[in-house]
């Protein structure tokens, strides 16, 4: 292994606009994570535009974000984003760490990771996450406790033989919680739409549902902020740190401007109570203007409401919807906590496959 200049760690300034001298860097850093992503998954289901990274980037008003880069020879090699929630009491953040694969091993990620936790305990938080991908074809079945690294709960567990995972060891993080990722072919059989569509009627008549697409309805838009409130309460959080988001109709807004300023805009669905007229169960899809995958974000049913398929009820109807406003998307992603076994069990009966497990990691900062 050549010798290789010890990199330099500087702060990315985030530009406020691209095609300008003062983007260059980020959206240099936007196509090295690019590369990072084909590499680790071998497609370009997480290639984004510099546009996209951007609009995320700026919206800065519930989450901050801070990016720090390692810079070899004038090129960027790697980088962390210290994420922190901006909540009154929160006492997390997330790390996001990524080395360009020819690289590693050669120190540049312990010291993005080293500059990531000088942030997190100057900015007075003592939880933090970091999170490790772990693409299907990279696992294999095991009968040997040893091989696997597990979590508290759920039965998913990591290779123990990653070098992403013997990195999160080496350095004093815990396995909190294995997410599942998994994919899901479009459009659905016909028959195995006709059987889901079938149960769901048979368990749902006190019920029914709403779908928009964009941006939520005024009436509804307070009463959606309070049910995505519940995602940081009701979701499994045996084995890692959350804050509680506080979410109000302000917030719903600033976050459908995001995506749609990211060219993915929400396609959403909720199952209404009838006798009540209160939002039980809702079902979020993020749809690209292009491509051919969209990306499940939060799909949650309120624990009064559990038990009646509402959950199969929210996701069927939102795939009926988005064949209507983006007959383009062949394929659609979605992650669940290994412990979720009520959710597995929907998505299992969608016909979803593995797609990959996600690693959350656990240190706690004195």
């Amino acid at each position: 292994m050549s010798a290789l200049p010890p990199p330099t760690i500087a702060e990315l300034v985030i530009p406020q606009c691209l095609g300008t001298p003062e983007s260059a860097a980020f959206e240099q850093m936007v196509a090295v994570m690019n590369g990072v992503a084909v590499a680790l998954w071998g497609n370009d289901d997480f290639v984004y535009t510099a546009e996209a990274e951007l609009a995320t980037f700026q919206a800065q008003e519930f989450m901050e974000n801070i990016v720090f880069v390692a810079v070899v020879d004038d090129a960027i090699v790697g980088r962390v984003v210290a994420e922190f929630p901006l909540e009154e009491d929160a006492t997390t953040a997330t790390l996001l760490v990524d080395v360009v694969p020819s690289l590693r091993g050669r120190g540049i990620g312990a010291a993005l990771l080293a500059r990531g936790e000088e942030l997190v305990a100057d900015g007075g938080r003592t939880s933090v996450s970091a999170f490790t991908e772990h693409p299907a074809r990279t696992l294999r079945p095991t009968g040997r406790a040893d091989d696997v690294v597990r979590a508290e709960a759920g039965g998913d567990g990591l290779p123990a033989d990653s070098p992403d995972v013997r990195f999160a060891m080496r350095h004093g993080y815990r396995l909190g919680q294995v997410e599942r990722s998994s994919s899901l072919d479009l459009p659905l059989p016909a028959e195995r739409r006709v059987a889901l569509g079938a149960d769901v009627a048979a368990h749902t008549g006190d019920y029914r549902v709403l779908s928009w697409w964009r941006s939520a309805p005024d009436e509804l838009v307070a009463e959606f902020a309070a049910i995505k409130e519940r995602m940081t309460v009701d979701v499994p959080q045996s084995g890692i740190a959350l804050d509680d988001e506080a979410w109000t109709a302000d917030r719903v807004r600033a976050h459908e401007t995001e995506l749609i300023a990211r060219g993915e805009p929400l396609l959403v669905t909720v199952a209404q109570h009838i006798p009540s007229g209160r939002i039980a169960a809702y079902t979020e899809l993020a749809v690209p203007d292009d491509g051919d995958k969209a990306e499940q974000y939060d799909t949650l049913v309120t624990a009064p409401h559990r038990g009646h398929r509402l959950g199969t009820l929210v996701k069927l109807e939102n795939l009926d919807r988005l064949a209507e406003h983006a007959p383009h998307i062949r394929r659609l992603l979605t992650w669940n906590a290994a412990e979720n076994t009520p959710m597995l069990a929907v998505n299992d009966a969608f016909g979803f496959r593995l797609h990959g497990l996600t690693g959350n990691w656990q240190k706690s900062l004195p």
